[in-house]
């Protein structure tokens, strides 16, 4: 049986917070991918300060919803996650129609409760864009109502102030998740190493007798222990008529 700490990561990132640090977890995954890399080459000099800045108030609000494979480029370029399947798309462009940031909303994926999800948020690589998550925010909330919005925040990256700062509520900490890694750093991820897979994925090497997580380590797959998300929502109180 492996023994494996599934909270290393995360107490490793609550002592340094209890310090008044922030840790990153910088995967072998993404600085060994060009894309990737550069985005957290990004995200190191917007904490350093050495980002460009640009003023929301200069810049004009687009809806990009129709044009999926435009904001799917972007996101795969410019955030860590890449992209993901959405029904709404805002971005902030200059008087060219160069596009600085880009925010995407859905229906809430997890929790049934909610009405809307924020899905991704990101600015252009090493570009700070000052207000404009609020003016997206705002934007969305002015044309589409919602009743309920909730977001998550990564915490191998992101301590939430993004929310905070958008008046967004704490709700709680999700538990670490995990996902799995071949030899030539190929993602498996959890749902598809769910045990009633594996017969198909490792084929002769399929032990029944075994767990899910022995199987798979067995057969040369590393297995990564996230920090989780940090869960935030905002409830809307409906004026009465």
């Amino acid at each position: 049986y492996h023994l494996l700490n599934k909270n290393r990561h995360l107490e490793k990132t609550i002592k340094m917070e209890e310090q008044g640090y922030q840790l990153f977890h910088i995967q072998s995954i993404h600085w060994n991918n060009p894309i990737k890399k550069e985005i957290w080459k990004s995200i190191i000099n917007n904490k350093l300060f050495n980002s460009y800045k640009i003023y929301a108030r200069k810049l004009k609000i687009i809806d990009l919803s129709n044009h999926k494979t435009f904001v799917k480029k972007f996101l795969n370029e410019n955030h860590l996650q890449g992209s993901c399947g959405y029904k709404i798309a805002y971005g902030l462009c200059n008087e060219k129609n160069e596009v600085y940031s880009i925010m995407t909303f859905g229906k809430s994926r997890f929790d049934k409760n909610i009405e809307y999800e924020l899905l991704r948020f990101c600015n252009l690589k090493n570009t700070s864009i000052i207000g404009g998550a609020s003016k997206l925010l705002k934007h969305f909330e002015r044309t589409c109502k919602p009743n309920s919005l909730i977001s998550y925040a990564n915490r191998d990256w992101s301590q939430g102030n993004l929310y905070k700062n958008l008046g967004f509520e704490y709700s709680h900490a999700s538990k670490p998740n995990y996902f799995y890694i071949d030899m030539n750093e190929k993602i498996i991820n959890r749902l598809s190493a769910q045990k009633h897979k594996l017969k198909n994925l490792l084929n002769e090497n399929f032990n029944e007798n075994l767990s899910e997580r022995d199987n798979m380590i067995n057969n040369g797959y590393r297995i990564y222990y996230d920090t989780g998300n940090l869960v935030y929502h905002k409830i809307y109180k409906k004026e009465k008529l």
